[in-house]
């Protein structure tokens, strides 16, 4: 099958970022072949970064992730691929093969994915660094406003203030699976275990699990639990007065309005 029909498959299922496809479903086939994200990056020519953030956002568009970090071993820890991971690649390729073939991996009722689904998440174009596939629980209308709450995980929940118009024009109701975008410059940070006393609808724990640091900003990222990091960048000088650094319990804290919301 040649690229350009590739291209046209991929729009289809939500965007047109085939490129983008491809290396994150060869960076998963290299997890699954080499067990370790630090060899996955080297086989398909990624820094660790790269590789890590690009894990990351597949993590975070999917309903379960796609790789899971795993402890232990003769060697240390190391990175799995989940059944999701691998129902994502083969419905990947199934789609570049054999167009034809791929309603049979559905219609028979033997997968217990829809990979159609997972692709068309990871199709979606934004410049917002936190892309979160979350479901829709609840619609509290407002006037000219309404707040959306949306189930991220099955601890993890999130609010989003958005117009009554766009609950109509996007056809928001609950049980729908929308994609929630935070900017990282929006999330604010606070450390310790007990929950901070801010106005912040969006106060949400998690681990700090990496810290890049530039000369003025740094960027940090939280495990949140269900596979889900979040990612906010704050000065380097607001990162060292915290003390954030790998291990350190913090919490994500952003307004409903820096939510913005969208749908396949």
């Amino acid at each position: 099958m040649t690229d350009s029909k590739v291209e046209a498959i991929l729009a289809l299922k939500g965007g047109s970022r085939s490129p983008v496809g491809r290396d994150r479903i060869a960076l998963l086939e290299a997890v699954a072949e080499q067990g370790s994200i630090t060899k996955a990056a080297q086989a398909v020519g990624l820094s660790y970064k790269a590789a890590w953030d690009a894990l990351n956002a597949v993590n975070n568009l999917l309903p379960r992730p796609a790789v899971t970090a795993q402890t232990g071993g003769r060697h240390g820890g190391g990175a799995v691929v989940t059944e999701d991971g691998k129902a994502l690649i083969a419905a990947f390729h199934l789609l570049e093969d054999r167009l034809s073939r791929a309603a049979a991996l559905f219609s028979d009722g033997t997968s217990p994915v829809d990979p159609l689904i997972l692709l068309r998440s990871l199709g979606m174009k934004t410049s917002a660094r936190n892309a979160l596939r979350c479901t829709v629980t609840e619609i509290r209308h407002g006037g000219v406003n309404a707040e959306i709450i949306l189930r991220l995980t099955d601890t993890v929940t999130l609010a989003a203030t958005i117009t009554e118009e766009s609950v109509r024009d996007l056809a928001i109701a609950p049980d729908e699976a929308v994609t929630a975008l935070v900017k990282a410059p929006f999330i604010m940070l606070a450390t310790g275990k007990a929950m901070p006393t801010v106005s912040a609808r969006n106060r949400i724990p998690g681990i700090v699990t990496h810290r890049s640091d530039g000369p003025v900003s740094c960027e940090i990222t939280l495990d949140i639990g269900g596979g889900k990091v979040l990612t906010a960048v704050i000065t380097r000088d607001g990162a060292d007065e915290l003390g954030l650094r790998a291990g350190v319990d913090a919490w994500a804290l952003f307004k409903t309005s820096h939510v913005i919301l969208a749908v396949d």
